[in-house]
């Protein structure tokens, strides 16, 4: 009751009624200057709100192949699932205009379900720049919230964004540093997922009801590490793939695997893009499997740099389970980890 009482106090800003038309095709960025989650259409409308760093938040909101949504990622629900992009569309048909496309492994929620299509929303942030005419940077109003907007007992506070970093020389920035050690949770009085030392250095990124949600930079060993993709199973080998080829399209696979070298695809293999480099591979553990690793470019220079019969391990998903004329599979590297 005491946070319920505390919330009815909280002064929040109005919703967001301003509508921004992109001038060209521009980034979609889970933060401010921060990775890429979609890329948006040229002269496309989207609902903007508040203002960062030259960057504002707009609502992305679509409908996508229901078969495409994967399972949690981070604080979301949903993900983009499968290893490729997929199309953003106004309406739920194969004919309807694209508004944007969502890269894989984006964070999503599915808000609707209908036929083969699913409806999906999350925030992003855009550059000012891309818009024909920038929203003013003074946020309105505060105003009291009212009781038809409380939130119910138990729910979490809605998130505020944190004020902008301050610019120009000799500007301090928002890092925080933690003065005793302290708990971690998903949401505000939920169950705790970890703990930071003293002294450690965080970026706040949205605050509510006295809690602030932080971003911290650190290093842990890769091996320890899988996929929170829903489709990952440790128990998927290469002879299930064999035995049925298209059932485990898309799936996630992280094998210990020993490379036998990078090669460049031959028009006789059936599956490659012509001369897409790829890793030979045998196993995973407990197999002698011949396999196939399509490597990406951004993953090239490192896989040049692991020996012919290195142990390695290798994080994929599915592209197909058996390939001509061979029949190994091929898998698209997502991640290279050395024991």
């Amino acid at each position: 009751m005491r946070l319920l009482r505390s919330l009815v106090l909280l002064l929040v800003a109005g919703p967001a009624t301003a509508q921004g038309r992109l001038v060209r095709a521009t980034d979609a960025r889970a933060i401010p200057g921060g990775a890429t989650v979609a890329t948006l259409e040229p002269r496309t409308t989207w609902r903007q709100g508040p203002i960062q760093r030259n960057y504002v938040r707009v609502t992305l909101e679509g409908w996508i192949d229901a078969d495409r949504v994967g399972g949690r990622l981070d604080t979301f629900p949903q993900s983009i699932g499968g290893a490729g992009t997929v199309r953003l569309r106004a309406a739920p048909r194969a004919n309807a205009p694209i508004i944007a496309v969502f890269a894989p492994r984006a964070g999503i929620r599915v808000i609707e379900r209908k036929g083969g299509w699913a409806r999906i929303r999350r925030a992003a942030w855009v550059s000012r720049s891309a818009f024909e005419s920038a929203p003013e940077a003074d946020p309105p109003p505060a105003r009291e919230a009212s009781r038809a907007e409380m939130p119910s007992p138990g729910a979490a506070p809605a998130l505020e964004a944190p004020p902008p970093l301050p610019q120009g020389p000799g500007a301090s920035r928002t890092a925080l540093r933690v003065s005793t050690p302290l708990e971690l949770a998903l949401a505000p009085g939920t169950t705790r997922i970890g703990t930071l030392d003293k002294d450690v250095v965080v970026e706040p990124t949205a605050r509510a009801g006295g809690w602030v949600r932080v971003r911290v930079d650190a290093w842990v060993p890769e091996s320890r590490l899988t996929p929170t993709d829903s489709t990952y199973s440790a128990g998927l080998r290469a002879v299930d793939l064999r035995l049925d080829p298209s059932g485990y399209v898309g799936r996630t696979v992280r094998w210990a695997v020993q490379v036998v070298g990078l090669q460049n695809a031959d028009p006789l293999r059936k599956g490659f893009r012509p001369d897409e480099p790829y890793l030979l591979a045998l196993g995973p553990s407990g197999e002698s499997a011949v396999l196939y690793f399509a490597v990406p470019s951004t993953l090239l220079a490192e896989a040049k740099s692991i020996r012919a019969m290195s142990k390695v391990i290798l994080t994929g998903t599915v592209r197909t389970g058996r390939s001509e004329p061979t029949g190994a599979p091929i898998i698209d590297l997502r991640s290279i980890t050395r024991p």
